[in-house]
């Protein structure tokens, strides 16, 4: 089988991390992948095409010169058919006719027309899978407490105010044109033909109430994770490799920047702070991500910033080092952190947003705080520290859970399967 994946990175973000763990099985179990990404994270990687040069033999200067007036415009109109218009040229790539699936994920990023769709889906399968909700909306991939998207996006109030300051994708436009947006994406999958993915039952809800609801098929392919890499491993080893305090107690917090407001770092400080200073257990709190400065704003009494960290053993070791993991994320689809932590052995804190309790047995493998706030989040961390022992049980669940949910190859044979009853015509709604 060959499989065709596009998407806005190579290897950065998410939604690129994913479909790589995707491809490497993929190719892994004998089966030929390839990428195609807007843009290369490293030069030099096999399999892997920039956009750009995969359709430049087949632009022409009228594509160019529409592409730079279309850039422009969506600036003013929103989602302009001439933006990216050489990627409207895919279907006559070699890379296009050797597929069998053509696999998409990220498609926001200003590397790809969506108006492309209908011709991809033409004369080639096309699985989409969705990493957000971007694909429903006139603009946002979070979209929060709004639900305008259901209906018809307009009057956007995350492009407004401090809202700004909270919507993704980042830069936001200058002009809200969500309406034209969300009827122009209505109207391009209604000319095209596609098999929806998402990693949880609460992302195939909201498909089926949007405009995707009319798609050939929605399924549920959770996040995979390896769990030879993400396994738990002695709590003291863990701690002495980290140079960390053996007898502390110790919680986690972890995304790619402390500075991403809708990953909710300023939540996890403010009740941390209050626990340090009020609690008869005062943890320590350590990170993983991109810190910049964010001491200056949340200062704490016993924290450790790590930084980034990419290596998947290094971060296997911190998941596992500590007691708990706190997403305090407000908004998401299926965090990868909380997959990993599970896979480690180390219990969840998290609000009740979104898939949050499709992913965390409240009690079993973690607890869910019940309404974003700083004073929930804390109430929550202390039920959590008064039975420190339970934590070690739960940690057990923790890891049953990941291997019967989550364990990569399962995953990838899930989406194998997926691309051949397709293929073979048995894959209708709802599978």
């Amino acid at each position: 089988m060959n499989v065709l994946h596009i998407n806005t990175t190579s290897r950065s973000g998410g939604a690129a991390n994913a479909m790589h763990r995707l491809h490497d099985e993929l190719r892994a179990q004998k089966h030929q992948s390839e990428i195609v990404a807007g843009k290369i994270d490293l030069s030099g990687e096999p399999h892997t095409h920039l956009m750009s040069e995969v359709v430049s033999p087949y632009q022409t200067n009228l594509d160019v010169i529409q592409s730079r007036v279309g850039s422009r415009i969506e600036d003013f109109m929103g989602l302009s058919p001439w933006t990216n218009r050489p990627t409207l040229n895919l279907p006559k790539t070699k890379l296009y006719e050797w597929a069998d699936i053509i696999d998409l994920r990220n498609l926001h990023g200003g590397y790809f027309n969506l108006w492309a769709l209908p011709g991809l889906s033409l004369r080639k399968t096309v699985v989409w899978r969705l990493p957000d909700l971007w694909a429903l909306t006139g603009y946002c991939a979070y979209p929060y407490d709004c639900n305008k998207w259901k209906t018809g996006c307009h009057d956007c109030p995350l492009l407004k105010g401090e809202g700004r300051l909270l919507v993704e994708p980042k830069p936001p436009p200058r002009w809200d044109v969500t309406r034209f947006v969300w009827r122009a994406k209505k109207k391009i999958y209604k000319a095209s033909k596609l098999h929806v993915v998402v990693t949880t039952d609460w992302m195939r809800k909201n498909v089926n109430q949007g405009i995707l609801k009319d798609s050939l098929s929605v399924n549920v392919i959770s996040n995979g994770v390896d769990l030879d890499i993400y396994r738990p491993i002695d709590k003291h080893e863990a701690r002495e490799r980290l140079g960390l305090p053996a007898n502390e107690t110790i919680f986690l917090w972890g995304a790619a920047s402390l500075g991403n407001l809708r990953k909710g770092y300023s939540y996890t400080a403010r009740a941390m702070k209050q626990i340090q200073n009020n609690g008869k257990i005062k943890p320590l709190l350590i990170t993983m991500g991109n810190e910049k400065r964010m001491d200056e704003k949340y200062p704490l009494r016993k924290v450790k910033h790590f930084g980034f960290v990419k290596d998947p053993a290094r971060q296997a070791l911190m998941y596992s080092a500590a007691d708990l993991f706190l997403c305090s994320t407000t908004a998401d689809a299926q965090p990868q952190t909380v997959v990993e932590s599970l896979a480690c052995g180390t219990p969840v804190i998290a609000y009740d947003i979104g898939p949050m309790p499709e992913l965390i047995q409240d009690g079993k493998t973690g607890f869910i705080a019940p309404d974003i706030s700083v004073e929930s989040l804390a109430t929550t961390m202390d039920k959590a520290l008064k039975n420190l022992a339970h934590l070690v049980e739960m940690g057990r669940y923790c890891r049953d859970e990941a291997e019967s949910r989550y364990d990569l190859t399962k995953q990838t044979v899930k989406y194998i399967d997926l691309y051949e009853e397709i293929l073979s015509g048995k894959n209708g709604r709802n599978n």
